[in-house]
């Protein structure tokens, strides 16, 4: 379309002349206006009409781009960039810019931080590749950081950009320009930068700057665009485009589809009018419900080219720097120059990013990566800018609606990580304040009343969740901690400030969300608690980065620590609400503070106090402590301290106790988010670690009184306390918070693997952590790294120390292994260490006992022996041996001894154990170390309380019943006395002795006395047990009798049969072996759980079956029949078997009325669901699918159950019949001769297509030999005997299954009077049974013997299915097809057939199936069935065999291509020269004659020929095996290398092929002349590519090679764009793994129509090519999809294992990936064996949540 109604002349664009122009301009310091000169006319002619995107770049290749390069090079542009490059000096940057999907490396022992990541070219190259590396998948938009030395601790260089031999630092690239040059590459730049920022900030859409304005009045041309935005869904756009523009849905998908890749789409062109129609139906439609309409804009045709130029401008930068390191710099510095207005071009482009549209934002971002982030000097002054224009441009990124990966906002990573500018800023631009008071700005308008902060769950405003990127860049500043010598003054007043910003932010959240015990109702409304969880997850690493900072200098530690406390006193509670009394017990007095929790408010958020708890942990390697004169602070006391933890502690014990269940799940949530492992680090251990602070500084007694008080536990520790009188479940909780408190005490003094806390490293720390989680059991390395803490690189280091306590054992079953404990490291295990949940707790409390039993060790669980303190933490020691403890343990010991206590509890005595044995393991470390100051030991045998005393009298004690607090007694009382020994205090050793044989003895008079009262137990039931079995079988013995399978006969294929007479079992012909009667089938119902005979005229029986179709088989995916296809023969099975129909059964056996009530319910069942609701189910009930009632497989249909085929044949004198192979060819082809009908055709005179009228038995018996005839007329004779017609039960499921078989093989409606359906029943049955015989031959089982029950039953039910389907067919339907057969073996000499069919398009086992099953009737006198026409494997199938394997054998011969052996000597071999002269004959007859520079060997085609014909025989020995049910031989049942003998011998055929055609007379001679005549073989032989159609055997099909490494298949895809978007990377491009084919999946651009369903790429795909079944990698997922028809889909594992055996879909933890082939051989056994429907089935049923995807947009 032109913009102009009269276009004016286009002045001739000759280039020479235009670049002399733009020179003078240049030297007049006019270039940019004579550049405008020419743009005003061509951008129009480029971009102005519409074109298609090739053209359009060529032409602006010629018109816009190429005469700007000649001008700026004055000469050929390839020459002189050339020249250019060749100056550069080799890059050390890689600075590859990443492409959506593209894999990035990071090396995790390497990397300054997770950010810094490598290319896979530079990460294959490196260092790093030996190290432990992370891998994942780009976002898009980062840079490789290969190079740069300060993303590296080590190894920055790959061997592609090695560091520079000499200092290049003081080089300036633009020297190295010709000056002539750098002056018209300044004047370029500069001229289209300012046309760039003019253009995509231009505002107005009808018109251009007056510079660019064409001349002459405009025409009315308009466009209606479309904006993108992050808030409307692609539905809402996608109908809101159907009705403003009137387009169709794909259209309105692909406009939808533009607008999101590129943020703008025009969608609709014309006249202003029609444009601004559209544009308000839009905003109308997409502002309802309160939303914000979408943005839309009229703009006219000229303003759009030339915006669409200006961003072609800036992609034509990217290349023009990329030329040369001087035009690189000399970009940077041009752009970092300030203009007229004060501000540089890189500052406006940094401004105006949220007013472009997405496209131009990307390409925007893309330049100043490859322009200015490449330049060290150029960046450090961008840095500078971001920094000073971060408030704005953050407050701009909050009110835009773009995502942060399109936003500038995104580069703060490119720049904050780099240490050295990060540290820059934080010194000189208060880099840390600047971001945190633009954050606590957005936090305003969060604030309640009090100053905190509350989120309200209804809010819809995405503000502040988009100013929490903010926190991910404090994260990032914060990353690279300065070491000592890089702190100066400035750099702790300026970080002190940022801190003390921070510490407003987390005073706004100290005792937000607080709540009150409910004590009458049940809270009514959940509160909202998620937010505040959101923002503490947030800035746990900031928090964790502050506290390590400060732990760095001691000046900056001092001041942050006065900064907390100062800010920590603000939030003190108010004298008036909080008050302090004095509280005493047994004689020890304290003042506490009076504050009940159970009654008053409770906040689980303390920040605040959680900073100062971690700034402690601190102190001591400064040389400083809590009572330092430089920390002293009057505002807060060490009681004022540890109350807020206190109370959150004490509030989640009285959890515990039931106390807040009123309170409803919203509390249950927050405290499990407070112990969790994602939060705890900043949250629980904090709280702990403060009250250790506390322990340290106030008096031991008062600390302990301070707890009881707030435990409410003060009358509990009285003496007084057991009198009865109080109310029973006020017992029970003051029991439970004991218990609590107890464990609480247990903690402080246990937990010393905190650094700064105890004597420990981290790496003690992640030890110890590891060592509890394997002491619940062993686990594997993904579950491990769940239970352990990340720190800010998201690192967990259990890789460091995991190998030291513990061993890693792959699974015997599988690539996965586990993680098991050493045993030297079970004695670090803590009963009640701090981080095991209660269920933890318990399960490794078991796990340990049972442990300890097995090992026959005692069942005590002791305290391990702990960790040193700090000095700062020290004095938390005095616990154990004040007297507020000693009265404790007294007072609990005394309770035990007690007859009766109502306040005692078996779990308090078993946790004061636990402490005294803590105290006596400190006594033990205090006398070796020779510290006097500790002496618990001598006030716990004081005679005023003597511990030990009281213990000793526990033992035997009544009391305890469990073992292992008895034990733990003895154990405690045993570390006594070897303490006093260590003392030297008088123990007599005989004391000791007494109380380990004391205690043992107790110990097995106790074992001995279980296990007597457990064998009479056992002996007691066993008798019952006995006596009731008797009765029951006594009471039904007939159920006994007989009860082995569902189908007792015919469970198995092993052959148990006896034949008559011995000697190797031959299945056909005149000397068939006779097998004995056959032994009754018997089937169960699974349903009525009755148990009936299988006959023909009783009750019918049917077994579930799901019916499928395939291609699995196909030897050319090229070509899929459609269901409209009625030119299709189904009659001959194709010989590439393109597709099949599979049946398959779970070997259930049901009555078929019982199963017609079972299905009838589940049909009406579902019809009562809402619709809705219908398709959220592992069965489609519109497809007639089911579950199997017992097994639950998915079923479509139930395959009859028949008796044995000789049993329903009466006997008959057919085997006396004495027929030769050429009288019996004779009688067919004279047969097929004499009943041709030619029809009328108007094609060439030697085309003919027949039609048959079959000829009576006498008509042909007269033109034969009167011996010949009446050989032939016995051969053929019919019984008729109505006696054993079917019964019509059977009869009606053998025409339904055949019914189904038909309607799901071909995808269409049922139809019985279909000509297609016997063909389908056959077909199916030839398909299944070549499936199963290639399962057998890939997975190396023998032929017999070694199928499934399930397989066995369902190919029996098949065959005889095949068999028997005649006698439901028409007789002369069954003799046209019969007919149609024979004719395609027996054509007509010198005429062509119609179809074009030769002999190599059939495949012949299907053929011979079909000739087996219809030849009976072919010379049958009435139309009635008669089980006479059943096959029976006489001599009449005998020959039929024959035929067929001749012709199959003439089929390898035009095929084969043997591969030459050289001439090797071979000793003579008869048969070998005998089937080279057939070869020869053969090939020459269908003039393949050629010679070969190495001919064929006889004994190479002899081989050949064996090898390839196996299939065929192996399938014939299957299908006759279950016909004539002879055994098969013994050498077919078991796994043989040569089976091409004992084949022959079961089934009666010379060994020596070459007989088939020597000595069979000259009938068969004549029928191979014409096969090979055939003028179709020729042009069928060979394909476009030069390759045969189909050789034998045929190749077993595989799913696709992929690739050992991961990262090779991430990195091949990244490269793959979306087919029908214009180049646009794929999100989720989706690899089928049977042809290799890439999809761009779940996307609306590749969604297509399949039968007027919507489908995504992979299930169309799955239509093509898998016949409705596919099996996809999700690349970048790493995730497997497996589909089946359009609704039903599941995903499973990936066939790629890190180094421990596991999996990791979405790559969540980046470990190293490679290909297990078991795995991968599983997934292909799952396809080949058709079992991926149900697999579908079973995870649809067991995982409900994969019911609610739409799996065909997948």
């Amino acid at each position: 379309m032109m913009a102009l109604k009269s276009n004016a002349p286009t002045r001739a664009f000759i280039q020479q002349v235009l670049v002399k122009e733009w020179l003078d301009s240049c030297h007049k310091g006019e270039l940019l206006a004579a550049l405008k000169q020419h743009w005003k006319c061509y951008v129009l002619v480029v971009l102005g009409h519409g074109y298609d995107p090739a053209k359009e770049d060529r032409l602006a290749e010629k018109f816009l781009f190429r005469p700007m390069e000649f001008f700026l090079c004055n000469g050929d542009p390839e020459v002189k960039f050339k020249e250019l490059k060749e100056k550069d000096c080799p890059s050390q940057f890689c600075g590859k810019v990443f492409k959506y999907g593209e894999p990035t490396y990071s090396c995790r022992d390497c990397a300054n931080d997770p950010t810094c990541v490598l290319c896979i070219d530079c990460f294959q190259k490196s260092d790093h590749k030996k190290h432990r590396y992370k891998m994942s998948t780009s976002g898009g938009g980062g840079y490789c950081d290969c190079g740069d030395s300060e993303a590296w601790k080590t190894a920055p260089f790959c061997s592609n950009h090695q560091a520079k031999q000499h200092d290049t630092s003081q080089e300036n690239p633009m020297e190295r320009l010709p000056d002539e040059l750098t002056d018209r590459a300044s004047a370029l730049l500069m001229a289209v930068l300012r046309y760039t920022m003019e253009m995509l900030t231009w505002e107005q859409c009808d018109n251009l700057p007056p510079d660019l304005q064409p001349e002459g009045e405009l025409e009315d041309s308009y466009i209606t665009m479309l904006f993108n935005d992050e808030v409307h869904t692609y539905e809402q756009v996608i109908v809101a485009l159907q009705r403003a523009v009137d387009c169709t849905q794909k259209e309105a998908v692909e406009f939808a589809t533009t607008v999101d890749r590129e943020g703008r789409s025009n969608v609709r062109s014309g006249n202003f009018s029609s444009c601004e129609k559209a544009r308000n139906i839009i905003e109308h439609n997409t502002s309802r419900h309160g939303n914000k309409p979408l943005k839309v804009q009229v703009m006219h045709t000229i303003v759009v080219a030339h915006q669409a130029f200006a961003l072609k401008i800036i992609q034509w930068l990217q290349t023009i720097i990329g030329k040369s390191d001087g035009l690189r710099h000399l970009f940077c510095v041009l752009s970092m120059q300030p203009q007229e207005d004060g501000q540089s071009i890189m500052e406006k482009l940094l401004l105006i990013d949220t007013q472009l549209w997405k496209v131009a934002r990307v390409n925007n971002h893309q330049l100043i990566m490859a322009g200015v982030l490449m330049d060290l000097e150029c960046k450090k002054q961008f840095a500078i800018l971001f920094t000073k224009h971060y408030p704005t441009l953050v407050r701009d990124f909050i009110r835009d609606d773009h995502y942060r990966s399109v936003s500038i906002t995104s580069l703060s990573v490119q720049i904050f990580t780099v240490p050295t500018l990060a540290r820059m800023l934080v010194t000189e631009y208060n880099l840390l304040d600047v971001i945190m008071q633009s954050f606590l700005k957005c936090c305003e308008e969060k604030k309640n009343n009090e100053g905190k902060l509350a989120f309200d769950r209804g809010d819809r405003n995405q503000a502040f969740k988009r100013a929490c990127y903010m926190l991910y860049d404090m994260k990032y500043a914060l990353t690279c901690k300065p070491s000592d010598h890089e702190w100066t003054d400035k750099l702790r007043e300026n970080f002190l400030k940022g801190l003390r910003s921070f510490l407003s932010l987390l005073k706004m959240m100290q005792g937000m969300d607080a709540v009150i015990r409910q004590t009458g109702t049940h809270l009514e409304y959940e509160p909202e608690w998620e937010g505040a969880f959101n923002l503490q997850l947030k800035q746990d690493d900031i928090i964790a980065e502050f506290i390590n900072w400060c732990g760095q200098d001691k000046l900056t530690l001092i001041g942050a620590y006065k900064i907390t406390m100062d800010i920590l006193s603000q939030c003190k509670d108010k004298p008036a609400t909080v008050k302090r009394e004095y509280k005493s017990v047994a004689g020890f007095k304290a003042k506490c503070v009076r504050y009940d929790v159970s009654g008053q408010h409770v906040s689980i958020h303390l920040p605040l106090t959680r900073f100062m708890a971690g700034l402690c942990l601190h102190l001591e390697k400064h040389g400083l402590n809590f009572n330092s004169p430089e920390l002293a602070m009057d505002s807060l006391t060490p009681v004022d301290l540890i109350e807020p933890p206190l109370r959150v502690l004490v509030m989640i014990a009285q959890t515990q106790a039931n106390m807040w269940r009123r309170n409803g799940y919203g509390l249950l949530n927050q405290i499990f988010f407070y112990h969790n492992v994602k939060c705890r680090r900043e949250m629980y251990d904090k709280d702990i670690v403060m009250l250790q602070v506390g322990a340290s500084v106030i008096d031991s007694n008062e600390f302990l009184i301070h707890l009881m008080n707030k435990f409410g536990l003060l009358a509990w520790a009285s003496l007084e306390y057991d009198v009865p009188g109080s109310q029973e479940d006020m017992i029970k909780q003051t029991v439970t918070l004991a218990e609590e408190f107890l464990n609480l005490l247990i903690i402080i003094i246990g937990e010393r693997y905190v650094e700064g806390v105890g004597d420990v490293t981290s790496a003690d720390t992640v030890q110890r952590e590891i060592i509890h989680q394997l002491c619940i059991s062993p686990m594997a390395h993904s579950e491990l790294s769940k239970a352990l803490p990340e720190d800010s690189n998201h690192e967990t280091g259990i890789e460091q120390v995991i190998n030291l306590v513990s061993t890693f054992k792959k699974s015997a079953t599988n690539s996965s292994g586990r993680f098991e404990l050493k045993k030297d490291s079970y004695q670090e295990y803590n009963k009640y260490f701090y981080h095991y949940s209660r269920a933890e707790q318990s399960k490794s409390e078991e796990a340990q006992i049972e442990r300890k039993k097995h090992e026959n060790e005692g069942q005590a669980l002791p305290p391990p022996n702990p960790k040193k303190f700090k000095q700062n933490f020290q004095p938390i020691t005095n616990l154990l041996q004040c007297d507020m403890m000693l009265y404790l343990m007294h007072l609990l010991l005394q309770r035990t001894a007690a007859k009766r206590s109502r306040s005692w509890s078996e779990g308090q005595l078993d946790r004061i154990l636990h402490i005294i044995g803590l105290a006596l393991l400190e006594q033990r470390r205090a006398t070796n170390e020779g510290d006097h100051s500790f002496d618990f030991l001598s006030k716990a045998i004081n005679d005023d309380r003597n511990i030990m005393s009281i213990m000793e009298g526990l033992v035997g004690n009544a009391n305890l019943t469990h073992e292992s607090t008895k034990d733990l007694l003895t154990w405690t009382l045993k570390l006594f006395l070897e303490v006093r020994k260590l003392k030297n205090d008088p123990v007599s050793m005989d004391t000791l002795d007494q109380l380990s044989s004391s205690t043992n003895r107790n110990h097995d008079e106790t074992k001995k006395l279980k296990a007597k009262m457990a064998a009479k137990r056992r002996a007691k039931i066993m008798a019952q047990m006995s006596t009731m079995q008797k009765n029951f079988i006594k009471e039904n013995a007939e159920l006994f009798q007989s009860a082995d399978s569902e189908l007792s006969r015919t469970s198995s294929d092993m052959d148990i049969s006896e034949l008559q007479s011995g000697g190797f079992p031959v299945a056909l012909g005149r000397n068939r072996s006779k097998v004995a009667s056959p032994v009754p089938c018997k089937g169960m119902c699974i349903l009525c759980q009755e148990e009936q005979e299988v006959k023909h005229s009783g009750r019918a029986m049917v077994l579930a079956a799901f019916v499928q179709r395939s291609t699995v088989l196909s030897q050319c995916r090229r070509k899929f029949p459609s269901k409209d296809d009625d030119d299709h023969d189904y009659l001959f099975s194709p010989s590439d078997l393109t597709s099949g129909t599979y049946t398959s059964s779970c070997g259930h056996v049901m009555h078929f009325d019982c199963w017609q009530r079972f299905f009838d319910a589940v049909v009406m069942r579902e019809r009562r669901r809402p619709i809705r609701f219908r398709s959220n189910l592992s069965y489609n009930i519109e497809q007639n699918e089911f579950l199997c009632p017992l097994c639950e497989s998915i079923s479509n249909t139930v395959i009859p159950v028949v008796p044995s085929l000789p049993s329903l044949v009466p006997d008959s004198n057919k085997d006396d019949a004495n027929l030769t192979f050429n009288d019996w060819l004779d009688g067919l082809h004279k047969s097929v001769q004499s009943s041709r009908k030619e029809t009328d055709i108007k094609e060439a005179k030697d085309t003919v297509a027949y039609e048959f009228e079959p000829s009576p038995l006498n008509a042909i018996t007269k033109m034969m030999a009167e011996s010949v005839a009446s050989n032939f007329r016995l051969l053929w004779q019919s019984f008729q005997n109505d006696s054993t017609l079917f019964a019509q039960s059977l009869t009606d499921m053998v025409k339904k299954f055949g019914r189904d078989v038909y309607s799901f093989g071909l995808n269409v409606e049922p139809d019985d009077g279909n000509v297609r359906v016997p063909f389908m029943a056959w077909s199916t049955c030839v398909f299944t049974l070549q499936s199963i015989e290639q399962q057998l031959k890939v997975e190396e089982k023998p032929l017999f013997g070694a199928m499934s029950s399930r397989q066995s039953d369902c190919l029996s039910a098949l065959i005889k299915f095949a068999c028997i389907f005649n006698l439901v067919i028409p007789q002369n339907l069954i003799k046209q097809h019969c007919l149609r057969l024979l004719s395609a073996l027996m054509p007509e000499a010198n005429r062509t057939r119609k179809d074009g069919q030769s002999i190599l398009d059939i495949d012949m086992f299907g053929y011979l199936l079909t000739l087996t099953v219809t030849l009976p009737s072919l010379y049958t006198d009435c139309q009635a069935p008669s089980m006479g026409t059943l096959p029976t494997g006489g001599l009449g199938d005998h020959h039929a065999l024959k035929l067929v394997l001749t012709a199959h054998i003439v089929q390898i011969m035009l095929t084969c291509d043997i591969p030459s052996q050289g001439m090797m000597e071979i000793e003579a071999d008869n048969e070998g020269e005998a089937l080279l002269r057939i070869y020869t004959f053969i090939r020459k007859e269908a003039k393949m004659e050629g010679e070969s520079e190495n001919p064929v060997q006889p004994w190479q085609l002899s081989q050949y020929l064996r090898k390839a014909c196996l299939p065929f025989l192996r399938c014939a020995a299957l299908l006759y095996r279950q016909i004539t049910e002879v055994p098969a031989p013994r050498s077919l049942q078991e796994l043989n290398d040569d089976e091409f003998e004992p084949l022959c011998r079961y089934l009666a055929l010379p060994p020596q092929l070459s007989t088939l055609f020597e000595s069979q007379g000259d009938i068969i001679t004549s029928l191979v002349q014409q096969w090979c005549h055939n003028d179709n073989i020729g042009s069928q032989m060979m394909t476009a590519s030069s390759e045969k159609i189909i050789s034998y055997p045929r190749r077993v099909n595989r799913l696709v090679t992929l690739p050992e490494d991961y990262s090779e298949l991430i990195n091949e895809v990244s490269s793959f764009t979306c087919p029908k978007s214009d180049g646009d990377e794929s999100r989720a491009p989706t690899m089928c793994l049977v042809c290799g084919k890439m999809l761009c999946s779940q996307s609306y651009c590749c969604q297509a129509d399949v039968d007027g369903t919507t489908c995504g790429a992979a299930t169309e795909h799955t239509v093509s090519c898998g016949a409705g079944i596919g099996i996809f990698l999700r690349v970048r997922e790493c995730q497997i999809l497996l589909l089946a028809g359009k609704s039903k889909g599941c995903f499973v594992p990936p066939p790629y294992l890190d180094v421990y055996g596991e999996t990791d879909q979405g790559l969540r933890r980046g470990n190293p990936l490679t290909l297990c082939q078991t795995s991968y051989k599983a997934l292909e056994k799952l396809w080949f064996t058709h079992s991926i429907p149900q697999t579908i089935a079973h995870n649809l049923e067991s995982h409900s949540n994969l019911l609610t995807i739409d799996w065909q947009h997948l």
